[in-house]
Protein backbone atom coordinates (compact mmCIF):
# COMPACT_ATOMS: atom_id res chain seq x y z
CA UNK A 1 0.00 0.00 0.00
CA UNK A 2 1.25 3.83 -1.26
CA UNK A 3 1.53 6.18 1.26
CA UNK A 4 -0.95 8.22 -0.87
CA UNK A 5 -2.99 5.09 0.08
CA UNK A 6 -2.97 5.34 3.50
CA UNK A 7 -3.60 8.88 3.36
CA UNK A 8 -6.86 8.53 2.01
CA UNK A 9 -7.58 5.89 4.03
CA UNK A 10 -6.76 8.40 7.21
CA UNK A 11 -8.76 10.97 5.62
CA UNK A 12 -12.00 8.67 5.04
CA UNK A 13 -12.92 9.00 8.82
CA UNK A 14 -12.86 13.12 8.09
CA UNK A 15 -15.82 15.10 9.87
CA UNK A 16 -15.95 18.26 11.27
CA UNK A 17 -15.13 16.84 15.06
CA UNK A 18 -11.92 14.94 14.00
CA UNK A 19 -11.24 18.55 12.03
CA UNK A 20 -11.37 20.14 15.16
CA UNK A 21 -9.86 17.61 17.41
CA UNK A 22 -7.08 16.93 15.42
CA UNK A 23 -6.18 20.56 14.79
CA UNK A 24 -5.48 21.20 18.83
CA UNK A 25 -3.76 17.64 18.55
CA UNK A 26 -1.07 18.74 16.48
CA UNK A 27 -1.17 22.54 18.21
CA UNK A 28 0.50 20.27 21.25
CA UNK A 29 4.19 20.92 19.59
CA UNK A 30 3.71 24.44 19.54
CA UNK A 31 5.92 27.34 20.82
CA UNK A 32 3.57 28.19 23.74
CA UNK A 33 3.08 25.05 24.96
CA UNK A 34 7.61 24.45 25.50
CA UNK A 35 7.40 28.27 26.43
CA UNK A 36 5.51 27.81 29.44
CA UNK A 37 6.56 24.20 30.35
CA UNK A 38 10.23 24.61 30.44
CA UNK A 39 10.14 27.97 32.28
CA UNK A 40 8.12 25.93 35.05
CA UNK A 41 10.49 23.21 35.27
CA UNK A 42 13.65 25.50 35.81
CA UNK A 43 11.84 27.97 38.34
CA UNK A 44 9.72 25.36 40.71
CA UNK A 45 11.53 21.91 39.88
CA UNK A 46 15.44 21.06 39.22
CA UNK A 47 17.44 23.95 37.62
CA UNK A 48 19.62 21.42 36.59
CA UNK A 49 17.20 19.21 34.50
CA UNK A 50 15.66 22.09 33.19
CA UNK A 51 18.80 23.33 31.82
CA UNK A 52 19.35 19.95 30.62
CA UNK A 53 15.96 19.74 28.85
CA UNK A 54 16.69 23.23 27.31
CA UNK A 55 19.59 21.24 25.59
CA UNK A 56 17.79 18.30 24.23
CA UNK A 57 15.15 20.32 22.83
CA UNK A 58 17.29 22.61 20.58
CA UNK A 59 19.28 19.45 20.09
CA UNK A 60 16.24 18.09 18.89
CA UNK A 61 15.02 21.21 16.99
CA UNK A 62 18.60 21.42 14.92
CA UNK A 63 18.82 17.59 14.45
CA UNK A 64 15.44 17.62 12.92
CA UNK A 65 16.31 20.72 10.99
CA UNK A 66 19.59 19.38 9.05
CA UNK A 67 17.88 16.02 8.37
CA UNK A 68 14.76 17.48 6.45
CA UNK A 69 17.96 19.78 4.89
CA UNK A 70 19.72 16.74 3.68
CA UNK A 71 16.65 14.71 2.51
CA UNK A 72 14.68 17.36 0.83
CA UNK A 73 11.76 15.59 0.77
CA UNK A 74 7.96 16.90 -0.60
CA UNK A 75 5.12 16.82 1.75
CA UNK A 76 2.10 16.09 0.26
CA UNK A 77 0.44 17.64 -2.40
CA UNK A 78 -2.89 19.25 -1.43
CA UNK A 79 -4.37 18.70 -4.91
CA UNK A 80 -4.39 15.12 -4.25
CA UNK A 81 -4.76 14.86 -0.31
CA UNK A 82 -6.77 16.90 1.59
CA UNK A 83 -4.61 19.70 4.01
CA UNK A 84 -5.22 21.55 6.69
CA UNK A 85 -3.61 23.59 9.14
CA UNK A 86 -0.85 24.01 6.29
CA UNK A 87 0.53 27.14 8.57
CA UNK A 88 1.79 24.53 11.07
CA UNK A 89 3.84 22.64 8.11
CA UNK A 90 6.66 24.65 6.32
CA UNK A 91 9.85 23.56 4.17
CA UNK A 92 10.18 19.47 3.71
CA UNK A 93 8.77 16.84 5.10
CA UNK A 94 11.18 14.20 6.19
CA UNK A 95 11.73 13.66 8.96
CA UNK A 96 8.30 15.02 10.95
CA UNK A 97 9.23 17.53 13.52
CA UNK A 98 5.54 17.04 15.18
CA UNK A 99 6.51 13.49 15.72
CA UNK A 100 10.64 13.47 16.50
CA UNK A 101 10.39 17.11 19.23
CA UNK A 102 7.37 15.69 21.43
CA UNK A 103 8.83 11.92 21.73
CA UNK A 104 12.18 13.73 22.97
CA UNK A 105 10.98 16.41 25.27
CA UNK A 106 7.76 14.49 26.61
CA UNK A 107 10.09 10.93 26.79
CA UNK A 108 12.47 13.36 28.69
CA UNK A 109 9.72 13.46 31.33
CA UNK A 110 8.55 10.45 31.27
CA UNK A 111 12.58 8.86 32.13
CA UNK A 112 13.18 11.85 35.10
CA UNK A 113 9.39 11.43 36.83
CA UNK A 114 9.11 7.02 36.14
CA UNK A 115 5.61 7.28 36.89
CA UNK A 116 3.48 4.59 34.53
CA UNK A 117 0.46 6.50 34.05
CA UNK A 118 2.70 9.75 33.07
CA UNK A 119 4.33 7.56 30.51
CA UNK A 120 1.28 6.06 29.42
CA UNK A 121 -0.02 9.72 28.57
CA UNK A 122 3.45 10.81 26.98
CA UNK A 123 3.14 7.96 24.73
CA UNK A 124 -0.93 8.25 23.52
CA UNK A 125 -0.14 12.29 23.03
CA UNK A 126 3.30 11.42 20.98
CA UNK A 127 1.41 9.06 19.16
CA UNK A 128 -1.49 11.01 18.52
CA UNK A 129 0.23 13.79 17.67
CA UNK A 130 1.88 12.18 14.59
CA UNK A 131 -1.14 10.69 13.81
CA UNK A 132 -2.45 14.32 13.57
CA UNK A 133 -0.03 15.33 10.75
CA UNK A 134 -1.61 12.18 8.57
CA UNK A 135 -5.28 13.28 8.95
CA UNK A 136 -4.12 16.66 8.37
CA UNK A 137 -2.37 16.08 5.07
CA UNK A 138 0.75 17.37 6.29
CA UNK A 139 2.86 14.43 5.86
CA UNK A 140 3.45 11.01 4.62
CA UNK A 141 3.84 7.98 6.70
CA UNK A 142 7.68 7.52 6.16
CA UNK A 143 7.47 11.00 7.43
CA UNK A 144 6.52 10.58 10.79
CA UNK A 145 7.82 7.03 11.27
CA UNK A 146 10.86 8.45 10.80
CA UNK A 147 10.42 11.40 13.61
CA UNK A 148 9.45 8.78 16.01
CA UNK A 149 12.33 6.71 14.98
CA UNK A 150 14.94 9.29 15.07
CA UNK A 151 13.34 11.10 17.83
CA UNK A 152 14.01 7.40 20.30
CA UNK A 153 17.45 7.24 18.85
CA UNK A 154 18.64 10.93 20.12
CA UNK A 155 16.46 10.08 23.42
CA UNK A 156 18.22 6.90 24.34
CA UNK A 157 21.59 8.79 22.89
CA UNK A 158 21.49 11.89 24.97
CA UNK A 159 21.01 10.23 28.11
CA UNK A 160 24.86 9.39 28.08
CA UNK A 161 25.71 13.41 28.04
CA UNK A 162 23.16 14.04 30.42
CA UNK A 163 25.59 15.11 32.98
CA UNK A 164 27.76 17.07 30.46
CA UNK A 165 24.20 19.10 29.09
CA UNK A 166 23.20 19.29 32.22
CA UNK A 167 26.73 21.15 33.51
CA UNK A 168 27.56 19.21 36.14
CA UNK A 169 31.34 19.35 37.19
CA UNK A 170 32.01 22.07 35.03
CA UNK A 171 33.57 25.93 35.81
CA UNK A 172 31.94 28.70 35.00
CA UNK A 173 34.00 29.24 31.86
CA UNK A 174 33.43 26.09 30.41
CA UNK A 175 29.64 26.37 30.39
CA UNK A 176 30.04 29.80 28.83
CA UNK A 177 32.43 28.78 26.21
CA UNK A 178 30.04 25.62 25.21
CA UNK A 179 26.80 27.71 25.41
CA UNK A 180 28.19 29.78 22.32
CA UNK A 181 30.60 27.19 20.70
CA UNK A 182 27.59 24.22 20.43
CA UNK A 183 25.06 26.43 18.94
CA UNK A 184 27.81 28.39 16.80
CA UNK A 185 28.36 24.50 15.20
CA UNK A 186 25.27 23.38 15.04
CA UNK A 187 24.07 27.26 13.21
CA UNK A 188 27.17 27.27 10.99
CA UNK A 189 25.93 23.45 9.73
CA UNK A 190 22.49 24.92 8.78
CA UNK A 191 23.93 27.65 6.99
CA UNK A 192 26.17 25.06 4.51
CA UNK A 193 23.07 22.88 4.44
CA UNK A 194 20.19 24.93 3.57
CA UNK A 195 19.66 25.45 0.15
CA UNK A 196 17.37 28.16 0.14
CA UNK A 197 18.89 30.09 3.50
CA UNK A 198 18.55 29.50 6.78
CA UNK A 199 14.96 29.11 8.45
CA UNK A 200 13.59 31.51 10.58
CA UNK A 201 13.64 29.16 13.57
CA UNK A 202 17.08 28.18 13.36
CA UNK A 203 18.22 31.94 14.51
CA UNK A 204 15.34 31.43 17.01
CA UNK A 205 16.08 28.54 18.93
CA UNK A 206 20.43 30.02 18.00
CA UNK A 207 19.15 32.91 20.49
CA UNK A 208 17.00 30.46 22.91
CA UNK A 209 20.10 28.30 23.82
CA UNK A 210 22.47 30.69 24.30
CA UNK A 211 20.55 32.97 26.13
CA UNK A 212 19.32 29.50 28.28
CA UNK A 213 22.94 28.19 28.67
CA UNK A 214 24.37 31.50 29.70
CA UNK A 215 21.37 33.03 31.53
CA UNK A 216 21.76 29.27 33.63
CA UNK A 217 25.15 29.94 34.26
CA UNK A 218 25.65 32.75 35.74
CA UNK A 219 22.32 31.72 37.77
CA UNK A 220 24.31 29.24 39.41
CA UNK A 221 27.26 31.04 39.97
CA UNK A 222 25.82 34.37 41.14
CA UNK A 223 22.27 34.13 42.27
CA UNK A 224 21.79 30.50 43.18
CA UNK A 225 17.98 30.48 43.82
CA UNK A 226 16.05 27.41 44.89
CA UNK A 227 13.18 26.46 42.91
CA UNK A 228 11.31 24.72 46.07
CA UNK A 229 11.71 28.01 47.91
CA UNK A 230 8.64 29.95 49.09
CA UNK A 231 4.94 28.90 49.99
CA UNK A 232 2.71 27.13 47.31
CA UNK A 233 0.92 30.86 47.41
CA UNK A 234 4.19 32.28 46.26
CA UNK A 235 5.30 29.62 43.89
CA UNK A 236 1.86 30.72 41.66
CA UNK A 237 3.19 34.38 42.26
CA UNK A 238 6.56 33.37 40.44
CA UNK A 239 5.32 31.72 37.54
CA UNK A 240 2.58 34.38 36.87
CA UNK A 241 5.47 36.96 37.31
CA UNK A 242 7.84 35.29 35.30
CA UNK A 243 5.65 34.47 32.79
CA UNK A 244 4.72 38.26 32.22
CA UNK A 245 8.87 39.00 32.37
CA UNK A 246 9.01 36.61 29.05
CA UNK A 247 5.83 38.06 27.52
CA UNK A 248 6.98 41.54 27.80
CA UNK A 249 10.39 41.56 26.44
CA UNK A 250 9.18 38.54 23.73
CA UNK A 251 6.31 41.52 22.24
CA UNK A 252 8.02 44.46 23.45
CA UNK A 253 11.52 43.83 21.81
CA UNK A 254 9.46 43.79 18.84
CA UNK A 255 8.87 47.21 18.99
CA UNK A 256 13.13 48.22 18.63
CA UNK A 257 14.15 45.27 16.51
CA UNK A 258 13.47 45.03 12.63
CA UNK A 259 11.98 41.63 11.00
CA UNK A 260 15.08 39.65 10.27
CA UNK A 261 16.58 36.78 11.44
CA UNK A 262 19.64 38.02 13.48
CA UNK A 263 16.83 40.09 15.21
CA UNK A 264 14.87 37.44 16.12
CA UNK A 265 18.30 35.70 17.13
CA UNK A 266 18.35 38.74 19.60
CA UNK A 267 15.15 39.27 20.56
CA UNK A 268 14.78 35.18 21.98
CA UNK A 269 18.50 35.72 23.65
CA UNK A 270 17.13 38.12 25.82
CA UNK A 271 13.57 36.14 26.94
CA UNK A 272 15.64 33.08 27.35
CA UNK A 273 17.86 35.18 29.38
CA UNK A 274 15.21 36.72 31.45
CA UNK A 275 13.81 33.07 32.12
CA UNK A 276 16.81 31.70 33.56
CA UNK A 277 18.79 34.62 35.40
CA UNK A 278 16.45 37.82 35.80
CA UNK A 279 13.73 36.11 36.72
CA UNK A 280 15.25 34.21 39.44
CA UNK A 281 17.45 36.87 40.23
CA UNK A 282 14.19 38.50 41.09
CA UNK A 283 12.26 35.15 42.78
CA UNK A 284 15.66 34.92 44.99
CA UNK A 285 14.95 38.81 46.47
CA UNK A 286 11.64 37.32 46.97
CA UNK A 287 11.39 34.17 48.97
CA UNK A 288 14.62 33.61 49.79
CA UNK A 289 16.30 30.33 49.58
CA UNK A 290 14.48 29.09 51.99
CA UNK A 291 12.61 25.84 50.68
CA UNK A 292 8.93 24.24 50.95
CA UNK A 293 9.43 21.88 53.59
CA UNK A 294 11.93 21.78 55.89
CA UNK A 295 15.10 19.53 54.82
CA UNK A 296 14.16 19.57 51.35
CA UNK A 297 16.80 19.17 48.92
CA UNK A 298 18.67 22.65 47.36
CA UNK A 299 17.86 21.27 43.47
CA UNK A 300 21.00 21.88 41.10
CA UNK A 301 23.99 21.45 43.99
Amino acid sequence: MSGLEILHGIQSIQSALFDSFFGLITNLHHEIVYILVLPLVYWLYDKRFGRYMFSVFALSFWTNDLLKDLFGTARPDPSQVRVLHAETGGGYAFPSGHAQSPLIFWGTLAIQFRRPWFSWLVGIMVFLVGFSRLYLGLHWPLDVLGGWAFGLIILWAVQYGRSFLAGERQSLATKLVVAVLLPGILLTLSMLVAPNGVEELVWVFTGVYVGLMVGSALEEEYVGFDPRAGSPAMQVVKVVLGLVILLVLKEGLKLVLPEAGWADMIRYFAVALGATLGAPWLFRRMVGNRPVQNGARKTGS
